[in-house]
């Protein structure tokens, strides 16, 4: 036998290893691969998330919410009544004042001597009365000339009144100081604002809207001045019985009890919670379970069903049913994008 050579090995080598990767290649090929998991197999398997809760029973209630300035039951603006310089003001902004009481104090020139005139006036005025008296008891002045006398008298008092009252602003009526244009030195035009006075006794918050939205409203509805839990109280007081021309708006006044306990400023921007419906004992589920197709209802194993159902009223929160859904069947809150009818469910917190 010869001998192989070291070509001979070489060529050996390199058939053996190609019939061993020919092998492995065929081995391989006839092998059957394992397809991946489809979007679909993964969600039958996993379950599409979603937020669900149970549907009960219990209060609806449905608020409507406005804006509005606070005011108050009434307001009154002390004006000059001349154009006098300001001397005294003798109130600040908070101060409670009752009517007629002094707040303001103008003086000038040509005021001081219309006073003086006026005191003169009836300084003489007195004097020629009690002149005048002995003669009357005694019976030598006639009753008519006595009367004529007395009048003179009232006449000038009444003169010096008056125009003493030019020089003193008086409050108008009782309530609390809100604002003070007025300042010390200056000289106002008459009519010009000195004291804005508000009364406290009751506040009111005007609210306007749409004759749409104003139809739901009605006079004595519960009223929320604010969204806290210990929000100030009121009712609805009164309702324009139409629009205004202009703006095509209509009028609501909410009224609430006065004083400072209620944390109501006037001048104040408040948002008003109105409670325009309730009812009691409803089958009611989150506002957001309900789409316009439906609502999306988890059975026990886990399986959705897309539900026809029969709204009621609709609160901010929650929503009546009237027919599709009883209570403490689950319903899909969040995560219905991707539901389709018999799809299952996962139900995350």
């Amino acid at each position: 036998m010869k001998r192989m050579g070291t070509t001979g090995w070489v060529l050996t080598g390199l058939a053996l290893i190609i019939v061993v990767v020919f092998g492995i290649r065929l081995v391989q090929l006839s092998a059957v691969e394992e397809l991946p998991e489809t979007v679909d197999e993964i969600r039958e398997r996993e379950g599409i998330p979603v937020v669900a809760i149970e549907a009960d029973r219990g209060t609806l209630e449905v608020w409507r919410t406005h804006s509005g300035t606070v005011t108050g039951e009434r307001e009154s603006v002390l004006r000059a009544k001349s154009d006098d310089e300001v001397r005294e003001i003798r109130v600040r902004v908070g101060d409670r004042v009752r009517a007629g009481q002094l707040l303001v104090r103008q003086a000038g020139r040509a005021s001081d001597a219309r006073i003086r005139q006026a005191e003169a006036a009836v300084e003489q005025a007195e004097r020629r009365v009690e002149r005048l008296r002995p003669l009357w008891e005694a019976g030598a002045l006639s009753d008519q000339d006595w009367e004529d006398a007395n009048t003179q008298l009232e006449l000038a008092r009444a003169d010096r009144d008056a125009v003493g009252d030019l020089q003193d602003g008086l409050a108008p009526i009782g309530g609390v100081v809100t604002e003070i244009p007025a300042r010390v030195g200056v000289i106002p035009a008459q009519g010009d604002p000195l004291v804005r006075i508000v009364d406290d006794s009751a506040y009111r918050i005007p609210l306007r809207m749409s004759p749409d939205q104003a139809l739901e409203f009605a006079v004595g509805q519960r009223v929320l001045a604010g969204t806290e839990e210990d929000a100030p109280e009121g009712r609805v007081d009164r309702l324009s019985i139409q629009a205004d021309p202009r703006s095509r708006l209509v009028e609501v006044d909410a009224r609430f009890s006065g004083g400072a306990a209620t944390g109501l400023r006037p001048g104040s921007f408040v948002t008003v919670q109105i409670l325009v419906d309730a009812r009691e004992d409803v089958v009611r589920v989150p506002r957001t379970a309900v789409r316009p197709e439906g609502v999306w209802v988890l059975d026990g194993n886990d399986r959705v069903e897309l539900r026809e159902v029969e709204v009621g009223i609709r609160g901010e929160t929650w929503v009546e049913i009237l027919r599709g859904i009883e209570p403490g069947e689950r319903v899909v809150t969040e995560g219905t994008s991707l539901l389709s009818d018999g799809a299952r469910a996962r139900v995350v917190d």
